[in-house]
């Protein structure tokens, strides 16, 4: 069992970890300009990276059962992507 720290209502597991110098002070930048923590900032990063695997293991699995998607599943896709950007702005 791993020992943890309670934020908040949620409990944070630490872990020493190491960063490149220079991705490190672009990451206290990002966190001043967020107003956040640093350790707020590393956990939607790692979260974010994750959830993106997912959907990549997904699409591999999904290509794997179906075939290819087609040049039209493609353009389909990019334009609901652009739309959902969009839509963020």
């Amino acid at each position: 069992m791993t020992a943890g720290t309670t934020i908040g209502i949620m409990v944070a597991v630490k872990r020493s970890v190491a960063f490149d110098p220079e991705v490190w002070k672009e990451a206290e930048a990002a966190a001043r300009r967020e107003r956040t923590s640093l350790s707020a900032l590393v956990n939607d990063a790692l979260a974010e990276h994750l959830a993106l695997q997912r959907g990549l293991r997904a699409m591999d699995q999904w290509q794997a059962e179906h075939g290819a998607f087609t040049d039209d599943e493609l353009a389909a896709a990019d334009e609901a992507l652009d739309r959902a950007l969009r839509a963020e702005r």
